[in-house]
């Protein structure tokens, strides 16, 4: 894992040694289309992701900035599309240090800050975890 990239590196450490990770997704942009952008390719390629990240070992929370008043219209969507969602803009499990504000999160995807790179950083590590879950000895 030496040339692995140090954020790869850092998510596959926290899922191994958590079991579990806390995936952030904002809604707008990243796993609905909205009037801003149009990136439909980005959109998909994040669901496929949280499906296979929930299937490894995730939590699911929307993190947004809409109204609470679209809550259940983000939860029917998330339904319809297939992914189970654990929380929308509160942390899905009692932590350690408290919830003072922000949710915690060991990655967040969003379409405002590097949704690709984001994407690219959980990929890598969940096929690394995954690669794990099913060793020679587990097939055996």
């Amino acid at each position: 894992m030496e040339n692995t990239n140090k954020y790869v590196v850092r998510l596959y450490n926290e899922w191994k040694q958590h079991g579990k990770i806390v995936l952030s997704l904002d809604y707008d942009s990243t796993l609905f289309p909205y009037h801003t952008i149009d990136n439909q390719d980005d959109i998909d390629r994040t669901i496929h992701l949280a499906k296979l990240a929930r299937e490894t070992g995730a939590y699911i929370v929307i993190f947004t900035a809409s109204d609470p008043s679209r809550y259940p219209e983000i939860m029917e969507y998330c339904q319809k599309i297939g992914i189970q969602v654990d929380s929308i803009n509160k942390n899905p499990i009692d932590l350690p240090y408290g919830t003072n504000g922000k949710i915690y999160y060991n990655i967040n995807i969003c379409d405002r800050s590097g949704i690709s790179n984001a994407l690219d950083i959980l990929e890598t590590a969940m096929y690394m975890v995954r690669g794990d879950q099913h060793s020679p000895s587990d097939i055996g």
